[in-house]
């Protein structure tokens, strides 16, 4: 251990640095720990620590679990402003839906895989919208906006007392929050979501949110105060500064809930009207939608009941057929039955009339009387034995008859079954075409099912007036806060100003939990989204603990080793890890011998717990019931729902990305976009006389002249990236890029969750040292963040003869056409 001295000023300011042995969470893990041994942990929790295996689901070989997902009744009533036009994929609709469907209403903990360019944000903006939408639809039931509190709390902040609103539990659980180990990622999102470009133009007026604090907030154009980047000390008094205090000429929220304090107003009840009725329009188009869903879902049914009652009538009137002739049989049979029965009958008769008299019987001394007798008997027995020949003959014809009647009804009925089947059939088609007609692309139709990627491209049911109207209510559900706001302006500004002393750290430590939950609930309630690192989740959130957050958002969870996210997860009911394992992994400080001792020391047997050899990822996939699996280096992987269509990369980038790391996972959908005047993606072919390290001097020039030509087509340095696998390489880069100001030059590794529209790959590398290509080659994950960073253009400078015996890089030479630099042209320098 060591100590150093550190400056007051940046006493808060964390970087996620640390030494491998000062961890900047020891002290969160310590409570989590006691918490768990006390049960004093929730079901995120427990999951991610028992990592259980449920029965899995196989997405890509079951399309009717996909099918059944993204039914019209689960759709959230909700939409980001996203144009009407362009609906969720596939894979993200599904991950929409399933979440909110069974992770929503309980706890838990969620994985959605998230390759390069598909859509993690835009799915995350789903969730934020329907998250709004739900709370909305809450408030507007209620009796009055007074019925939303349950009771204060007090606490003495220095000379002033803060007094905080207590939530109806029915309005709580909305809170959400996002957070990673990136710090890039975190600011990505929270700078995205609140700016004008994250919605579409029809909405930027209409869903107007606090614009101009978001704005002064963001520091650029943004449409409302929907997220907030916190984390560090010095965001958190910035975001208290600008959005509540303000200044003189910019005031912030703070005077305007004192001037709504001070006025009349009736918008509540024209804001909850607004919203019931955007509801209701949502729902009349949900349940046009669940009419043709459902008769899509009873179509194959009711074509079974047909095929079956068809194949059940055949074998009927076969046995129908046969027992006739059985019938016919048994007829003649009875009736010779019969015929012998009056024949013995008539015999007895006959030999009845010859019955000897008294006189015969006693000059035979008996004798006539006795032979008499004994034929009598024989006789009687004759007509006996023909009854019951005839009984029994009688019997089997009805019998024979009552099986063919049992059967003449069941064949009547099958046929009465098969006709309402029919008509139902032809009913389900007429009013599918009538669907079919309306909804056109959103339709299912027959090649939904058998063409997986023109599945993956087309949602069913999210059509654009279904779309517009979700939006719509978003829209409204954001007014309806609003107008909550300004009716309950007293409470509400007192419970701010005290989410104001929690969120700047000035809350005394003997307040009660539920105080300091009351009041980021107040915060939340005001902006929906919160981010922080996982380096400032415990100071953040030091007065929360099991449970106290609703949703836990985990971005770039391929990248965070599994002890970051203890704390997070803990104070979350629900947490969705969104990432990438084969993207960049872990960076571990901790060397690997003394991960292996510590977990000798505690007594952990599996291997999979040890932090350099998983991810929070990792640990959420092994989960989830819904996903799929992928190539893995001794086994095949099991990640969870993932979101398939990539919509940022052209060819040969994309291809290449799928190829090496997805096993094909991915569907190209990128929109076309107008064609640029640059060279085409290519392996420019370098052989250097010597390196410095890894870094190669004539890879260095072949740098300065791309650079050099992209300046000439006037390609602005912010669309320009040069990263390489090594930092000896990188500050070659670096000096060669301070001739093209803009253009930014760095590691793979900084280049994780960014893209441009050219990449420029310096390979580099050692010629003495051949194992740091194979440690470069080792696992797709590296080459995978590379290539998929670029948007437009790739251009890989380094030696093709040594790379392309490396796995996966032999991928990128097959795919990127072969260059060599003509001889230096004074020209391009």
């Amino acid at each position: 251990m060591r100590s150093a001295r550190v400056s007051r000023r940046r006493e808060h300011d964390d970087d996620g640095s640390t030494d491998f042995l000062n961890s900047f969470i020891i002290h969160d893990l310590e409570r989590v720990a006691s918490a768990v041994r006390a049960g004093a942990y929730g079901a995120a929790l427990d999951a991610y620590l028992r990592m259980p295996e449920p029965p899995r689901t196989d997405l890509r070989k079951e399309p009717q679990v996909v099918f059944d997902h993204v039914a019209p009744e689960r759709v959230p009533a909700g939409r980001w402003p996203q144009g009407p036009s362009l609906p969720l994929a596939l894979s993200q609709q599904f991950a929409v839906n399933t979440i909110m469907s069974e992770l929503a209403p309980g706890a838990g903990l969620f994985a959605v895989n998230g390759p390069p360019g598909t859509g993690k944000t835009t799915m995350l903006r789903d969730l934020i919208a329907a998250n709004v939408v739900e709370r909305a639809l809450r408030l507007s039931r209620l009796p009055s906006t007074e019925a939303a509190f349950t009771g204060e709390m007090r606490w003495q902040t220095g000379g002033f007392r803060r007094v905080v609103s207590l939530w109806r539990e029915e309005l709580t659980g909305f809170e959400m929050v996002v957070t990673s180990a990136n710090n890039g990622a975190v600011e990505n999102v929270t700078t995205e979501i609140p700016g004008q470009k994250a919605i579409d133009a029809l909405w930027r007026g209409e869903a107007a949110y606090f614009d101009e604090v978001a704005t002064r907030v963001l520091g650029e154009p943004a449409w409302g105060l929907v997220a907030a980047k916190l984390g560090r000390k010095s965001y958190r008094m910035e975001f208290v500064s600008k959005a509540w205090y303000g200044t003189a000429d910019e005031p912030g929220l703070r005077m305007s809930f004192e001037t709504w304090q001070s006025t009349v107003t009736d918008s509540w009840a024209t804001a909850v009207e607004s919203f019931t009725l955007a509801y209701e329009r949502v729902q009349a188009l949900r349940r046009e939608r669940t009419v043709a869903h459902d008769a899509l879902r009873d179509l194959p049914v009711q074509q079974r009941i047909i095929t079956r009652t068809t194949e059940q009538i055949t074998v009927v009137e076969e046995r129908l057929t046969a027992l006739r002739t059985e019938i016919d049989d048994a007829e003649r049979l009875e009736e010779a039955a019969r015929q012998e029965l009056t024949a013995r009958k008539r015999s007895r008769q006959e030999h009845q009339q010859f019955q000897p008299s008294l006189v015969t019987a006693l000059f035979t001394l008996g004798k006539a009387s006795r032979e008499w007798h004994a034929q009598d008997r024989a006789l009687a027995g004759d007509v006996r034995s023909a009854e019951h020949a005839l009984g029994t003959a009688t019997a089997r014809l009805e019998g024979l008859r009552q099986a063919a009647a049992q059967l003449t009804r069941e064949r009547d009925s099958l046929r009465a079954e098969s006709h309402t089947a029919r008509c139902r059939l032809a009913e389900l088609r007429s009013r599918l075409a009538v669907q079919r007609e309306r909804l056109g692309r959103f339709f299912p139709d027959e090649r939904w099912w058998t063409d997986e990627k023109h599945r993956e491209m087309h949602t069913p049911w999210t059509d654009e007036a279904w779309n517009h109207a979700r939006t719509d209510l978003f829209a409204e559900a954001l007014r309806l806060h609003q107008a909550f706001l300004r009716t309950e302006a007293t409470r509400m500004r007192r419970s701010l100003q005290a989410a104001m002393d929690v969120v700047t750290g000035e809350v005394p430590s003997g307040v009660p939990e539920q105080a300091g939950r009351a009041a980021w609930q107040s915060l939340f309630f005001l902006v929906p989204v919160i981010s922080t690192t996982f380096a400032s989740f415990d100071r953040v959130f030091a007065h929360l603990t099991r449970e106290a957050l609703g949703w836990l958002f985990i971005d770039e969870a391929g990248q965070a080793a599994p002890q970051l996210a203890a704390g997070a997860i803990w104070r979350s009911r629900r947490v969705v890890a969104v990432g990438d394992p084969l993207q960049l992994e872990p960076v571990m400080t901790l060397p690997f011998a003394a991960q292996q001792a510590l977990r000798r020391t505690f007594g952990v047997q599996e291997e999979h717990w040890l932090p350099g050899r998983t991810s929070v990822q990792q640990l959420a996939d092994h989960t989830n019931a819904y996903g799929t699996y992928l190539p893995g280096e001794d086994a095949p992987v099991w990640v969870g729902a993932p979101l398939r269509v990539h919509r940022r990369c052209d060819e040969p980038m994309f291809g290449i990305s799928n190829t090496i790391a997805y096993d094909g996972l991915m569907v190209y959908g990128k929109h076309a976009e107008s064609p640029i005047e640059l060279p085409e993606s290519v392996w420019i072919d370098v052989v250097g006389a010597g390196s410095s390290g890894h870094w190669i001097p004539e890879e260095g020039a072949a740098l300065a002249r791309i650079l050099a030509r992209l300046a000439r087509d006037e390609v602005p340095p912010q669309d320009i990236f040069v990263i390489s696998p090594f930092r000896d390489v990188v500050r070659g880069m670096q000096q060669v890029a301070r001739r093209f100001p803009g253009v930014e030059a760095g590691t793979v590794h900084t280049a994780q969750g960014k893209e441009a529209k050219v990449v420029i790959l310096v390979l580099g590398g050692d010629p003495q040292r051949p194992g740091a290509k194979a440690w470069a080659a080792k696992r797709p994950n590296l080459l995978n963040v590379a290539v998929s960073r670029a948007k437009r253009r790739l251009y890989v400078i380094g030696d093709r003869t040594s790379w392309s015996t490396q796995r996966y890089f032999n991928v990128l030479a097959r795919d990127l056409p072969k260059l060599v630099l003509p001889p230096d042209d004074p020209a391009d320098r």
